[in-house]
């Protein structure tokens, strides 16, 4: 590998393990500093934790597969783009189709807890409803969050059983 490439992949593989080795409630309190309270502050500091968690996975998930292919479409006049579009994207679309749906439902539990530091995203601003009878009565703002999860969860679990090879789950659950 070239010096200038080389460098620029060490750079980013650097850059996300500082995203993802910084919790999302320290960015959350980072962030509440500078732009304030609300909901900005609770999306990017999801948004820096998790990108830096995809961004390593999908690199070891395309670093995993097979190269033979992609190397092949760079031998005979491919491209670099093209070399990934047909060759390592499809390859490993279902593990990245998968981690990627994982990650989203992660992410979406993750907005209940930044809405406990005041950086409400689904979580409402819940700093100041502690009192159980208060919470009670915003009961309405917390039931389509409730579904979305059950959503979310049933449409993982489908993605899960059709698109990887499965087996012991699947006749686990049968």
């Amino acid at each position: 590998m070239k010096a200038l490439p080389a460098s620029v992949r060490f750079l980013t593989r650097a850059i996300l393990i500082v995203l993802r080795s910084v919790p999302e409630l320290i960015w959350a309190l980072v962030f509440v500093r500078v732009v304030g309270l609300g909901p900005t502050a609770g999306v990017l500091a999801i948004a820096l934790t998790y990108g830096g968690m995809l961004g390593k996975v999908y690199a070891e998930i395309l670093d995993s597969g097979d190269g033979e292919p992609a190397r092949s479409l760079l031998r005979n006049g491919g491209g670099r783009l093209q070399a990934f579009a047909y060759a390592l994207l499809p390859q490993n679309a279902a593990e990245l189709v998968s981690y990627t749906v994982y990650r989203w439902e992660c992410a979406v539990r993750a907005s209940v807890v930044m809405g406990f530091v005041g950086a409400s995203i689904a979580g409402g601003s819940a700093l100041g409803s502690v009192i159980l009878s208060t919470m009670l009565a915003q009961w309405d703002s917390y039931v389509p969050f409730l579904i979305l999860c059950a959503v979310l969860t049933v449409i993982g679990a489908a993605l899960f059983l059709t698109l990887g090879k499965h087996e012991p789950i699947k006749a686990a659950l049968a």
